[in-house]
């Protein structure tokens, strides 16, 4: 047994002691109360992970993770992406991210009496991610060094892979701590509980909008969102978090725990998109295949679940009330809020869940495709947006008038899916109407909340406001969406397409680029891939924008063409070049070092308008968020 794989058990044991100490009110600490358990415990996963992180930027061959994910072509931001590149390596640094905020925690807070159900409940969170660690050991070591890797994945060469894997986990960890604080005693529980939740909702706001983006620039397939598995658990813990802001304390009873109810649904979902992510219970291009964590992980999140029910039950208050509310517009349109929030979170988590279900029990594959999505969540979508006209007009409109105007709203709607106006699309055309007037009244709830100093209604207009701009981006880029399907083209042709025009060059070579071992039983180098390179132009309107479109091919992992996205203000052209027999002769013959090439391609392309909209309104939301932690209040009862 290797070191760190002593150090990762040795940290589960002291996790354990730890747990039992604070569990029974003993001591704490080492060697008569110089050095804290926790300390230690912590420190194992951190220095186990830093460890690992090191191995990759001095391309420590020998470690398996390290020879399976590197190689020596990649530049040093590369490398520290590809030690959470694999199933060990993710889950090393999820616990190495939890472990440093709980050590922080528990510093800050110390040792009092007041804490200690939420460090058992931190406790047996991290144990849970050490013994996932000890069955994935991503310390195993090769038996000799092999001079090079066989290289990084080509769709993980990015620098969302940078970015967006921290985010999320970071959005987990912040998730699963509010949970933790719901069992402190503490005076700041409210405030500290409330204030981890707004974090943690900013971070998962930012992960699935990048991992959106990700997907538009690098998977080729030609869109943001495709109702995965993947991406379908990573959706449901963020609406259910959305729905604890939405639950306020005029819609429930003061003796429930229905807001500390809403985080341990999200922190138990979490721990459910981990089982479909890493633990290979739903099939996913973004999943890392079958593994039997999934059912430990199963394990865990039932934990989690009896030790909140266990611990709220002590205190004599119901886990759960919620009261619907009509004798105000607010009341009635917050009531709709959290009830839409949630119906969609249970459509959602429906389409993951059945799939797993059906594979249980009658051991066929059936998978739930993105229409059953789209058609079930779109009436709570439209709902919605009503909640989000009274919560934004409840000073200038009461039951009556709000009553009216979603009436009439609705009737612009159906007559615009019936005249198929201004889209062609019927769902669309029905929701556009709403959706506008829902902005409309949140840049006036905006204005005067500006004019009247509310930070915190500031903020609320800014997130209902960025929520519109992405539903009018959604409406009107799907929609009008064009797809000019796979064409055959010729270096120097032009392609006239409507009001686009694609000026295409010639190719130019991408040379052997890179040495990567060519597979796990040879010691052979051979070069990581070549490529071909075609510079395009788009022209629209007056506007002229050129990009090169790529296609490459490598030598463990095959033809990789990621898109092209040649973006302007109101528009993108997406673009793709494809294997076809000439293409795929002339890469092969460019691995080889001989030149070859081909007389004529194939590609794909996609016009989307108004996709920066969806962008834009995400920048909108996260502003939203960040505005109120700058002055970080307590809560109001309202």
């Amino acid at each position: 047994m290797e070191l760190f794989e002593i150090m990762i058990v040795a940290s589960a044991f002291t996790l354990l002691y730890d747990l039992y100490n604070v569990r029974s009110k003993n001591e704490t600490t080492f060697l008569n109360g110089r050095i804290p358990i926790i300390v230690v415990s912590t420190g194992l996963v951190i220095i186990s992970y830093l460890w690992f992180a090191y191995s990759f930027l001095t391309s420590n061959y020998k470690l398996i993770e390290v020879f399976q994910y590197s190689s020596s072509i990649l530049g040093w931001s590369e490398k520290l992406y590809a030690s959470w590149a694999s199933n060990g390596g993710s889950w090393l640094f999820f616990a190495f991210s939890f472990a440093l905020g709980y050590l922080v925690i528990r510093l800050m807070l110390g040792e009092k009496e007041e804490q200690s159900k939420m460090y058992q409940y931190m406790n047996v969170v991290l144990i849970f991610m050490v013994v996932v660690i000890i069955i994935q050991n991503p310390f195993a070591m090769l038996s000799y060094t092999p001079s090079e890797g066989l290289g990084l994945n080509p769709l993980l060469k990015t620098p969302w892979m940078l970015i967006h894997p921290p985010i999320v986990f970071v959005g987990y960890v912040t998730a699963l701590y509010a949970l933790g604080f719901t069992f402190s005693e503490s005076d700041n529980k409210p405030r500290l509980t409330r204030g981890m939740a707004a974090i943690a909702w900013l971070f998962l706001t930012l992960g699935i909008a990048i991992g959106g983006l990700w997907a538009y620039e690098v998977l080729g397939w030609g869109g943001y969102w495709a109702w995965d598995p993947v991406e379908t658990s990573s959706l449901v813990p963020w609406l259910t978090l959305t729905a604890y802001f939405h639950l306020v304390s005029r819609l429930t009873s003061k003796k429930s725990t229905s807001q500390d109810f809403m985080l341990m649904v999200t922190g138990a979902l979490i721990i459910f998109a981990t089982a479909v992510t890493r633990g290979g219970l739903a099939q996913s291009v973004h999943a890392f295949g079958s593994n039997p964590i999934g059912y430990l992980l199963l394990v865990m999140m039932g934990v989690i679940i009896v030790y909140y029910l266990g611990n709220k039950s002590k205190r004599g208050f119901s886990y759960f009330e919620f009261e619907l509310k009509t004798d105000t517009v607010y009341d009635m349109a917050i009531s709709m809020s959290f009830l839409s929030i949630v119906m969609i979170a249970v459509v959602s988590l429906w389409g993951i869940v059945f799939p797993i279900i059906n594979s249980g029990v009658t051991g066929g594959d059936v998978s739930i495709d993105a229409a059953f999505f789209n058609k079930w969540t779109y009436p709570f979508v439209l709902l919605f947006l009503v909640s989000l006209i009274g919560c934004n007009l409840y000073e200038v409109l009461d039951i009556k008038k709000y009553s009216a105007t979603v009436f009439g709203v609705v009737i612009l709607g159906v007559v615009g899916a019936v005249m198929k106006y201004p889209t062609g699309n019927m769902l669309a055309n029905l929701g556009i109407p709403m959706t506008f007037v829902a902005g409309i009244a949140t840049v006036y709830h905006l204005i005067t909340s500006i004019q009247k100093k509310r930070k915190l209604q500031i903020s609320r207009s800014f997130l209902h406001f960025g929520v519109v701009i992405i539903m009018i981006g959604i409406l009107f880029s799907a929609t009008n969406e064009v797809n000019y399907g796979e064409l055959v083209g010729t270096p120097g042709e032009t392609m006239n397409l409507g009001e686009l025009q694609l000026d295409f060059g010639d190719f130019e070579r991408i040379e052997p680029t890179g040495l990567v071992q060519s597979s796990p039983s040879s010691p052979d180098l051979v070069p990581e891939f070549a490529g071909l390179s075609i510079p395009v132009t788009v022209r629209k309107g007056g506007e002229t924008i050129s990009a090169d479109a790529k296609i490459l091919l490598y030598s463990a992992h095959g033809i990789v063409a990621r898109p092209t996205v040649l973006r302007s203000l109101g528009w993108d052209v997406y673009i793709v070049i494809h294997q076809s027999q000439n293409v795929y002769r002339a890469l092969a013959h460019g691995l080889d070092g001989v030149e070859y090439i081909p007389v004529e391609f194939v590609v794909s392309i996609i016009y989307f308008p108004w996709m920066n909209l969806i962008w834009i309104g995400t920048l909108i939301i996260c502003i939203g968020v960040l505005y109120p932690i700058t002055f970080m209040r307590k809560p109001s009862s309202s």
